[in-house]
């Protein structure tokens, strides 16, 4: 059975009035995406056709018609959609996939940055303070999961902007990296694309990745796209 290609890239707000806006659209159709998450996106650059689910429209900052946090896209259907991160909310949403592959859990999410709610927004959080809580909040989402009915047993995809990374130069601090890594390991998660970029893919053994691929920003934004090819693996093939 052919893998799929699984994407996920913060486009930073562009929207149609962006001049990097038909560059960026030209960009996601290069990526030629099977499953997509873009996080920080306006409606204009989701893709046309295939299946949408979006997280919740406030995420405590000021709202602007057509902005979402986190979408998550699918040449497939989607089922047992919701958002399961409410504090801070909006920046989550998980739906399966009914994919050739079989049925999978996908997680599309955008972790808070370290100034979340610190300068800017509601003012009132420390340093850190939403990252640490969103990444608690997604560990405690991933392992109910695990024992859920229509969800146990299902192959995980995590992806979208995590907000952090351990090298080559760290970002974050260790105990939000260790959140990250905790959070990770108790799911059995591993990343699947490039640990430089802080927009990462992270699969479940039932899944095998491969050529996972790193496209530059050119400007367009501050994050790089990733992309990677995700086949069955062989015990469940």
């Amino acid at each position: 059975m052919d893998p799929i290609r699984v994407a996920t890239w913060n486009v930073g707000w562009t929207s149609a009035r962006s001049r990097h806006f038909a560059q960026s659209r030209d960009r996601i159709g290069e990526l030629k995406a099977d499953l997509l998450v873009l996080t920080e996106t306006t409606r204009a650059l989701i893709p046309s056709g295939g299946y949408v689910a979006k997280g919740g429209p406030d995420w405590g900052y000021e709202m602007k018609p057509g902005r979402r946090k986190v979408v998550l896209w699918s040449r497939w259907p989607l089922t047992d959609v919701s958002s399961e991160i409410s504090d801070p909310g909006g920046r989550h949403v998980c739906a399966t996939v009914d994919a050739p592959l079989g049925a999978i859990r996908v997680h599309a999410v955008c972790v808070p940055w370290s100034n979340a709610h610190v300068s800017g927004g509601k003012r009132n959080r420390q340093v850190w303070e939403d990252h640490l809580r969103y990444l608690v909040e997604l560990r405690e989402v991933l392992g109910r999961e695990r024992d859920e009915d229509g969800t146990a047993g299902l192959p995980v995809i995590v992806a979208g902007d995590i907000n952090q990374r351990e090298q080559p130069r760290p970002y974050g601090t260790h105990k939000v990296r260790r959140a990250w890594a905790d959070a990770l390991a108790e799911a059995d998660l591993t990343v699947a694309t490039d640990e430089e970029m802080i927009d990462k893919i992270a699969v479940s053994p039932e899944l095998i990745a491969s050529e996972a691929l790193l496209f530059p920003p050119e400007k367009m934004s501050d994050h790089h796209a990733v992309s990677c090819l995700l086949a069955a693996s062989r015990q469940d093939a």
